[in-house]
């Protein structure tokens, strides 16, 4: 039996938790954060292109739509020819949805619903989520944890999730042309030499993760793909913690100051039948780690952010069409940028060199959820993970968020 200090604990605990939500859905009331993920175009125009092609699987069905924001995505699902559309937003956002959906004439499709979904309680099961989770290296925020709760408490089995699946891949990079420019910029104020400001600046920067576009020319390897994630499967538990192992060849000599990441999502959809929106969906495995070698099977980044593709891998499959959205350096911009994790200190990389790694993404389950630490560690490429040798170690508590898709280090305003 608990005391009654356990359980005054417990209660601060509680609180202190639903204060961390409160702040976390408070951040989305500022309409700025909308209006710039509404004119994200490589991100709205991938979800509006996989409701204008898969009408046919759309119609008539039952939609729930996860951290609604202003509507946008309830409003395709709606078009496209949704039966019953329920439009979840918890913060205050969800009375200005309201009103947008009125406005569109679309009210008595949509219903929207002003709670975090956990809470939510629906007359039925659906046959399709959708949902714009994805935050900066695809886990900040935690809300894929929402997602996946939505999944099991509400999606009918063979029902659809978009987008289907989701990856994150890893690059070095030389950002040598990043800091000179700093250098440069501080090295003539009104005549006189700044540039002290200019190395205060690196030193604050390079101890937390840097959110910006980078240009491909940055890239000193062939991408690794970290992650991938199957919707239709993936569990909580699997994506608040996972470690894995990369190998990169550096073709010519250069500077490595630390990893780029960035992530691609994939709205897909297997075509046998209509009326079968996603019958494999649920046999897939939810959570796959690329082999201890690094030998990732990633494919060839896209010169266009959201595109759409059938392939056939044989006579005897179904085609299966693809609507993708990429945040990849060869993408064209989105708010998501790409995620810079700066080692400890510079490497000096000679040409035709190995450089193997070891990573590891943890929820901050005792902190602030919403965030990730990540460590990386380079290795000698062996597998032995308590191995130290000539381990180079960066820890760092990631993406202290002043709100809640962009913190202080990379505020949304404006896609560069």
């Amino acid at each position: 039996m608990a005391t009654k200090d356990q359980c005054q604990q417990d209660e601060t605990s509680t609180l202190d938790e639903k204060q961390d939500e409160g702040g976390y859905f408070n951040s989305y009331n500022d309409l700025s954060v909308h209006q710039l993920m509404l004119k994200d175009r490589p991100r709205t125009l991938a979800y509006r292109r996989f409701f204008e092609t898969h009408r046919d699987i759309v119609k008539d069905k039952v939609v729930l739509d996860v951290g609604a924001g202003t509507g946008i995505l309830s409003l395709f699902a709606a078009v496209a020819g949704a039966r019953k559309v329920y439009a979840v937003e918890a913060s205050a956002v969800a009375s200005l949805c309201r009103e947008i959906v009125a406005e569109n004439g679309l009210d008595g499709t949509i219903q929207v619903i002003h709670s975090p979904v956990e809470e939510v309680e629906l007359p039925t099961q659906v046959d399709l989520i959708v949902s714009e989770w994805m935050g900066f290296y695809l886990l900040h925020e935690s809300m894929l944890d929402s997602v996946i709760a939505a999944r099991d408490k509400f999606l009918r089995p063979g029902g659809l999730m978009v987008p289907a699946h989701a990856r994150i891949y890893m690059a070095p990079v030389d950002m040598t042309e990043h800091f000179q420019d700093r250098s440069d910029e501080w090295s003539n104020i009104y005549g006189f030499d700044f540039s002290p400001v200019a190395s205060a600046i690196n030193r604050n920067e390079v101890v937390q993760p840097l959110v910006e576009s980078l240009s491909p020319d940055k890239l000193r390897a062939e991408p690794r793909e970290l992650l991938s994630i199957d919707l239709g499967t993936v569990t909580v538990e699997e994506v608040r913690k996972f470690t894995n192992s990369l190998e990169f060849h550096i073709p010519f000599e250069t500077k490595i100051h630390g990893f780029a990441c960035w992530f691609d999502v994939d709205f897909r959809v297997k075509m046998p039948e209509a009326e079968n929106i996603s019958d494999n969906l649920t046999n897939r495995p939810s959570c796959k780690l690329m082999n201890e070698t690094g030998d990732a099977k990633c494919e060839s980044l896209s010169s266009t952010g959201s595109q759409q593709h059938t392939s056939t891998n044989n006579s005897t499959k179904q085609p299966e069409e693809t609507v993708s959205l990429r945040t990849g350096p060869n993408d064209p911009p989105t708010h998501w940028k790409q995620t810079v994790i700066f080692l400890p200190q510079t490497m000096a990389v000679a040409a035709e060199t190995s450089l193997a790694c070891r990573v590891k993404m943890s929820q901050d389950v005792s902190g602030n959820k919403r965030q990730y630490n990540i460590t990386v560690a380079l290795t000698d490429g062996a597998d032995d993970e308590d191995e130290e040798g000539d381990m180079m170690m960066m820890e760092r508590n990631q993406m202290r968020r002043r709100t809640a898709r962009f913190p202080a280090i990379a505020a949304r305003p404006g896609v560069v």
